[in-house]
């Protein structure tokens, strides 16, 4: 029996002392999420009990005075609980009652996983396929206890019960299958998990949501889609999308900043989330303030059972099974390919696109799988001039229309596991401010789509060449100011640039990233799944 825990400090800098597990004279504990009023707690004690800078040594020190008072393991366990404040997933083992794990959950992850002889937990699938045949995914404000021999749950004082579902049993999809680095395996296998994505949900007249009743998008006219990170900059793709293809107003918030700006939420608009785990801590608790309003909700997710899929009315799931790699690559895709074909979907229920432009759409859809496929000779035209883009003091990726979500999305990336500064911009955007810091270290590289706004953008980086900036267009033109062309295919939909250009833009981040030898899976200071504040 044993309890560990692969996540940093969220309080005190990544050290040993400041790891878990953190233990006491009685108890030792491992703990996800935040404790609020930790400070609070310490004063209760002296400081030289405390090894560490993190607000979870409090827990074990206040194990301890609760049995000093108890007696009882169990009872000391739940005086704890009840003293904390904040968002945990929490595991705490005992001496003093040799052979059980005591857990509690509340707005952080953690779901049991039990096998023949053994139990396991952890915050989602992924560690437990191929351990465990089935999950027990917890809700909040339960805690409790587990033995080899049984499970106990427990809320508000009382036992309660629990459902196990069944656990996919193959760890195939979490296997790197002959390449270096999952995010490399996961680049190449998008043109297969869009494929996925997108079966069973298209004909050649019609898109088709299972998923979704007939009446869902009864009196919704307007869309507030919500989101982090990568799941944000998909969002921002589909704003364009549901505006263009089904004629509806769509904002696009950060989750953390919608949390706290007192937002109008009104009944007839249809509230979206977008997150590749499920469990994303900002997006899930804007969701709950959605449905508190009495907002009718959907979750755009990758993982099933999560607890924002529990939560949201309707839930279209991605498809894009194990994603290993911190820096999203397929989960992204996915979730752009879902958001196009809800903008359909929207288009379609409502009578506000024809049938002829639906089906360009739905042609333009079943050849995703085409332009997503990598090519070798791309890939080592990118590697061979990757070279000249490790030093220099900044990148601006840019990009119109659909390129710009894009254009912030390949900045991401290449922050993310190269760890040099990019920005994303609308190419528009360069004149007012940002060409300031344009010199021959800046890098450019420019989303030069044929099909979208070509001469604009072409006008926006011809401005910076003028100014010196190192260029790289991504383009399926020639461009004689380019001081690297990195050449896509001709095609007739904007959307099929925009996927070609995504492969473009992840390879490109992860071959300087190799170049510059940083663990391109495993970035610093990230995680894959941010279930804390």
């Amino acid at each position: 029996m044993g309890i560990g825990h692969t996540r940093w400090a969220t309080h005190g800098k990544p050290t040993e002392l400041n790891a878990h597990p953190h233990s006491s004279m009685n108890a030792h504990v491992v703990h996800n999420g935040i404790i609020e009023n930790y400070g609070e707690l310490k004063k209760e004690f002296s400081e030289n009990k405390f090894l560490s800078q993190t607000d979870t040594e409090v827990m074990v020190h206040l194990f301890d005075k609760f049995f000093e008072e108890t007696k009882d393991s169990f009872q000391a366990f739940e005086k704890v609980i009840e003293s904390v404040d904040g968002a945990y997933a929490i595991l705490l083992i005992t001496e003093k009652d040799d052979g059980k794990i005591f857990f509690a959950k509340k707005g952080s992850p953690l779901q049991i996983g039990t096998e023949k002889g053994e139990v396991f937990f952890a915050s989602s699938d992924a560690p437990l396929i191929g351990l465990a045949s089935e999950a027990i995914y917890l809700e909040d404000n339960t805690y409790g206890y587990v033995t080899i021999d049984e499970i106990k749950v427990f809320e508000n004082g009382q036992e309660t019960t629990f459902v196990k579902k069944a656990l996919a049993t193959s760890k195939f999809t979490a296997q790197k299958e002959g390449f270096t680095f999952f995010m490399e395996k996961e680049i190449y296998e998008q043109t297969n998990v869009l494929n996925d994505t997108i079966l069973g949900r298209v004909d050649s007249e019609k898109v088709l949501f299972d998923e979704i009743d007939d009446d869902f998008f009864v009196g919704i006219e307007d869309i507030t889609i919500c989101a982090c990170g990568t799941s944000y900059h998909a969002g921002l793709t589909a704003s364009y999308l549901f505006g263009r293809l089904a004629k509806v107003k769509t904002t696009v918030e950060i989750a953390s900043e919608f949390r706290y700006k007192d937002p109008v939420l009104r009944q007839n608009e249809l509230f979206v989330v977008i997150s590749q785990s499920g469990e994303t801590a900002d997006t899930l608790e804007a969701l709950k303030m959605a449905k508190k309003a009495g907002l009718k909700t959907l979750a755009i997710c990758n993982v099933d059972n999560s607890s924002i899929v529990r939560e949201s009315d309707a839930t279209l799931l991605t498809r894009a099974g194990i994603e290993k790699g911190v820096a999203s690559t397929k989960a992204f895709s996915a979730q752009v390919t879902v958001l196009w074909l809800l903008a359909l979907y929207v288009g379609q229920v409502k009578n506000r696109i024809s049938l002829e432009d639906l089906k360009k759409e739905i042609k333009a859809i079943g050849k995703i799988k085409d332009v997503t496929k990598v090519d070798e000779n791309l890939r080592n035209r990118i590697h061979r001039l990757s070279k000249r883009y490790l030093h220099g003091h900044g990148f601006f990726f840019i990009g119109r229309d659909l390129f710009f979500p894009l254009a912030l999305e390949g900045a991401l990336k290449l922050k993310e596991i190269s760890y040099l500064h990019a920005e994303g911009y609308p190419s528009g955007e360069m004149k007012h401010g940002p060409i300031a810091l344009v010199d021959s270290e800046l890098f450019t590289i420019a989303l030069m789509p044929e099909t979208l706004l070509y001469d604009k953008t072409r006008s926006n980086v011809e401005e910076l060449s003028a100014r010196d900036s190192t260029i790289c267009a991504i383009t399926p033109t020639d461009f004689d100011l380019a001081d690297d062309l990195i050449k896509t295919a001709k095609t007739n939909h904007p959307m099929l640039e925009f996927f070609e250009m995504m492969i473009v833009v992840q390879i490109l981040s992860m071959e300087i990233s190799i170049r510059l030898g940083n663990d391109v899976d495993m970035p610093r200071n990230l995680a894959k799944s941010v279930t804390v504040e």
